[in-house]
């Protein structure tokens, strides 16, 4: 397999998400070497778009100077072994992360680089930032809300966008109870987040819609590109991407 500097393993490559990274990783100049499939899964042998050779298990991947994790949380712990394993750098942006999971990316952090974010959206950074500032400005007055919606088979609930956003409400000192974190799911909606400040007489929203699992999925390869030969640590899409 291929050691060149762009070279990226993708785990969890027949996911929705790890699907979209393989296929248009060679738009941004990353050259997909392994595509990963758990242990036993009906996948391996196949193929997917984008990676010339076949869906194999984390313990066939010989080389890679990034691995992108788009699994579970289960995933996260083997993608962190195989990022580990290659001295490769991971970028994951799985969500619904166990106690277990989180833990293990923070203990790869210290061997290798490691970024973790649950979108992987520039514009979804913007919202965070805009939404600490209106926090800040309005003040105590106005309680704020998140209500988030995603398609029907996605199975966390509050989002992990909803939760950073919610961390940047209260980080910047706003009103924001657990319980007012509201989550929809149903059809085939990509991801649409709206924090919601209300006060006397008004009230201010900010809206995300994602139209496109393509945006994530690039986000993650550019993110990917600018991960290789950073020094072991914990990173933040703002860091990688300059958000």
């Amino acid at each position: 397999m291929s050691t060149v500097h762009n070279s990226i393993v993708v785990f969890g490559a027949t996911g929705r998400m790890g699907r979209r990274v393989a296929a248009l990783s060679a738009s941004v100049g990353a050259h997909t070497v392994a595509a990963v499939a758990r242990n036993g899964s009906g996948a391996l042998g196949t193929r997917v778009e984008g990676c010339e050779s076949p869906v194999c298990a984390a313990s066939e991947v010989r080389a890679g100077r990034v691995v992108i994790d788009f699994s579970s949380p289960h995933g996260v712990e083997e993608a962190s072994a195989l990022a580990e394993r290659l001295g490769a750098a991971l970028v994951s942006g799985t969500t619904g992360l166990t106690e277990s999971a989180a833990e293990r990316l923070r203990q790869a952090s210290r061997r290798v680089a490691v970024m973790w974010s649950p979108n992987m959206s520039p514009g979804v950074a913007a919202v965070a930032r805009a939404a600490a500032a209106l926090a800040r400005d309005l003040g105590p007055e106005y309680q704020a809300g998140i209500v988030e919606a995603h398609h029907r088979a996605k199975k966390d609930a509050p989002s992990g966008t909803a939760l950073r956003l919610a961390e940047a409400v209260r980080r910047a000192g706003g009103d924001l109870p657990a319980d007012r974190v509201l989550s929809l799911r149903g059809g085939d909606v990509v991801g649409e987040h709206t924090v919601r400040f209300a006060g006397p007489g008004e009230c201010v929203e900010i809206t995300h819609r994602a139209t496109s699992r393509d945006l994530f999925a690039l986000g993650a390869l550019r993110a990917a590109l600018r991960m290789v030969g950073r020094p072991p640590g914990w990173y933040s899409i703002e860091d990688v991407l300059g958000a």
